[in-house]
């Protein structure tokens, strides 16, 4: 059984944004608070195939026997003043479903953005991970990644 990371294909959308909305759950879980419960996947699935399409960005599937279990979006930023950032790609999601974590294919995903990154022009990927997601939290540490940043909110309305 064989990890297949490629650019997403129009016929991707649909699963993609099925995972996208666990996604958003998973983090809406966390912390109702900073994280908004998304649950449109019609509106999903425009989102992320808009920037399959876009020239700066990449939406990569990760497959094993031919069906998509996974999937990442990266950015890549010439200069982000916001977040003091210079030749950047930005991993915004990683997902593997449930049925595929432990097969290789989130390290797939990652080796896959950071090539995708490369060919962008970055010299660095980065990404936030929710504080209370300590397995992508030590996952991402194992690929290598290193924590540089801390995100803090308030709510404006209490």
């Amino acid at each position: 059984m064989s990890v297949v990371v490629r650019r997403a294909r129009p016929e991707d959308a649909a699963v993609i944004a099925e995972f996208a909305l666990k996604l958003f759950a998973q983090h809406s879980d966390y912390d109702p608070e900073r994280f908004a419960r998304l649950s449109n996947v019609s509106g999903a699935e425009r989102y992320y195939a808009s920037r399959a399409e876009a020239e700066t960005a990449a939406v990569l599937v990760a497959l094993i026997d031919e069906k998509v279990v996974g999937f990442a979006y990266l950015e890549y930023e010439a200069l982000d003043y916001a977040n003091l950032l210079e030749n950047a790609a930005w991993l915004h999601d990683l997902y593997v479903d449930r049925s595929a974590r432990g097969t290789g294919a989130g390290k797939a995903l990652v080796d896959a953005a950071k090539e995708a990154g490369k060919a962008f022009g970055a010299d660095k990927l980065v990404l936030t991970v929710a504080a209370k997601n300590e397995h992508a939290r030590d996952f991402f540490t194992r690929t290598g990644l290193r924590e540089t940043m801390v995100e803090m909110t308030i709510g404006l309305n209490d």
